[in-house]
């Protein structure tokens, strides 16, 4: 999933160990793919004042091109930009008439176009800037569109990029020692960045935008990218079922979805702090 990509720091290539994948998993993340962006589309027709075949997307940090690929088939336009130059290769051979990859970062893209919805998945983690990529996210969106953002939680115990416990919760020079005692490599710089409930909060706060933190379909298959472990599902029903029950537990939840508006005025008090299915 684009949990796997980044957004390269001054355009540096830093260590991605944990990106390289085998082509064996392509079809399971043409799956996911599918199932997440049915779901994406649901919530914004929903939403937007359009129809779905007139939408005009943006995916930040497109990684490998599935979600934009998958989405050009629903949508009439999809602009998708991806930093890592690995990734943008592959995913530019997806180009066709309505869909346009760009080897760049979302601070650097440049374009009049203005944009229906926004994806924004597991880019957050990689954002050296959080701020400045999501005031230009911000500037590209329409008003009343919508930003689909998913994100890793700073603070669940097992890391996902590197799957190390604890890792994101030590300060850049102890991971990256942690990194290279495990021999999984030498830095942590590019992966660094994740936020935790709070942190998201605290960022979104500081835009004109209403926001909602959606739980996910227990059997959605992007929902622990397709394991068909058993006491994997047991947890992740409990957890959901909690979160609904109990929204302050998103304090403690693995990730994160959220359904972001833009407001044209800025409205405080419109911000839904509750997990809705």
């Amino acid at each position: 999933m684009q949990i796997l990509f980044l957004n390269v720091l001054n355009h540096m290539n830093l260590e991605q160990h944990y990106f390289e994948q085998d082509s064996s998993s392509y079809p399971l993340l043409r799956k996911i793919a599918h199932s997440l962006i049915n779901e994406i589309i649901t919530i914004a027709s929903k939403k937007l004042k359009k129809r779905t075949s007139e939408l005009i997307v943006l995916d930040v940090g497109c990684g490998y091109g599935f979600y934009s690929e998958e989405l050009s088939k629903k949508v009439k336009k999809v602009i998708a930009v991806e930093p890592y130059i690995k990734a943008f290769n592959v995913a530019r051979k997806r180009t066709k008439a309505n869909l346009i990859f760009y080897n760049c970062k979302i601070e650097d893209f440049k374009t009049n176009t203005k944009f229906d919805l926004i994806l924004s998945l597991t880019t957050l983690e990689h954002m050296p800037d959080a701020y400045a990529s999501f005031k230009r996210i911000f500037s590209l969106l329409e008003n009343h569109g919508i930003i689909y953002l998913t994100a890793p939680n700073k603070f669940w115990p097992l890391e996902p990029h590197y799957k190390l416990p604890f890792l994101s919760y030590l300060p850049l020079p102890l991971a990256n020692l942690y990194l290279r005692g495990t021999g999984k490599g030498n830095s942590y710089e590019d992966s660094s960045y994740s936020k935790s409930y709070f942190g998201i909060l605290n960022l979104l706060r500081k835009f004109p935008c209403s926001y909602t933190f959606q739980l996910p379909n227990p059997s959605s298959p992007y929902i622990g990218m397709g394991t068909k472990n058993p006491v994997y599902h047991i947890i992740k029903n409990i957890g959901i079922f909690l979160i609904w029950h109990f929204p302050l537990l998103w304090i403690f939840s693995k990730g994160f979805i959220i359904v972001i508006q833009k407001n044209e005025i800025e409205n405080k008090n419109n911000n839904k702090l509750f997990a809705t299915k």
